[in-house]
């Protein structure tokens, strides 16, 4: 694998790289995107971005046991 396959493409967030919505930081142990319950995955709420995903449409939960 290419070292540009390794890296996953990761939404902006604020200067923390989390957005209120997420429940861990991108890229924590015993995480996984999925869609944000806000906007459903649209990124925009009442045609503004959304205040949990930060307009990204996923956000960040933790799985698993931990």
């Amino acid at each position: 694998m290419s070292s540009s396959q390794d890296k996953q493409q990761v939404p902006s967030a604020g200067s923390s790289g989390r957005n209120p919505g997420d429940e861990a930081s991108p890229g924590a142990s015993q995480t996984a995107e999925n869609i944000c319950r806000t906007c459903r995955g649209t990124g925009r709420v009442e045609d503004e971005p959304c205040p949990d995903c930060g307009g990204s449409g996923v956000v960040v939960e933790t799985v698993g046991d931990a």
